[in-house]
């Protein structure tokens, strides 16, 4: 110590600077201001049907073919790609909702026997025994992994972007 009349005073031993003495002090950061107001958008509404009708194609035909993990790649997918989280949610979301409700609707609207199945789903789960809460509940089924690989996606390319 230097100055003993400096002892006990404020910064008077310069414990937990990485700072050499001589240096200006760091600037302080400028505090993060959140607004609620629109961002211009990154991409086009053009390119994000594309994929989402591509998207719910994929899906439909896996899940007509019992490829039941298919939500969760295209979850990875759209959340690998350079969208923000919201846009790859809604992707997700609707493209798992199309894909896999026109898969699981086409038999039921046609009378095959899914739709009794459907309804008997429901009531063992303790819902109304209709067609329709089945197919809802078989579609949030599907919409859950494909959230997940999304919020998984992105935070293992997080780094990346």
């Amino acid at each position: 110590m230097a100055d003993p009349k400096r002892l006990g005073q404020r910064d008077a031993y310069r414990l937990g600077q990485l700072r050499a003495p001589d240096s200006p002090p760091p600037r302080r950061p400028t505090p993060h201001r959140p607004s609620f107001a629109s961002r211009p958008p990154r991409g086009s509404l053009i390119r994000w049907l594309a994929a989402c009708a591509a998207a719910a194609a994929l899906l439909g035909l896996g899940a007509r073919f019992g490829l039941w993990y298919l939500p969760f790649v295209a979850g990875l997918a759209a959340g690998a790609a350079r969208w923000r989280v919201r846009t790859a949610l809604a992707l997700v979301v609707v493209a798992v909702a199309v894909g896999w409700g026109a898969a699981l609707w086409w038999p039921v609207l046609t009378g095959a026997p899914e739709g009794a199945t459907a309804r008997a789903i429901a009531a063992l789960a303790g819902l109304p025994p209709y067609a329709g809460v089945g197919v809802a509940g078989t579609l949030l089924v599907g919409i859950l992994p494909g959230v997940a690989a999304v919020w998984l996606a992105r935070a293992l390319t997080y780094r990346l972007r």
